[in-house]
């Protein structure tokens, strides 16, 4: 295999989650106490992973196994259960 890009790819990753700060967050969505870090003297560049494209046959697939109502009430009618 290749592991220098398996620890490129894997850089990227850490730098991103140490400096990314989610929308209504405090904190960074990794947590740099615990966090396993890649040495910086290992003589590798961050890589970052691929840009794939989802086709339009793949979202059709997706919004098909999507979970939940999307909005749209589904109402069944109950008869009351009178005690």
């Amino acid at each position: 295999m290749f592991p220098e890009l398996i620890i490129a790819v894997g850089l990227a990753f850490e730098k991103y989650g140490l400096a990314y700060v989610p929308k209504g967050g405090t904190e960074s969505m990794l947590n740099p106490e615990t966090l396993w870090r890649i040495p910086p003297d290992i003589n590798v560049a961050p890589l970052p992973p691929p840009i794939r494209k989802i086709r339009p046959q793949d979202t059709a697939v997706l919004n098909a196994r999507r979970a939940g109502n999307r909005g749209r009430v589904k109402r069944h009618e109950t008869t009351p259960v009178s005690v």
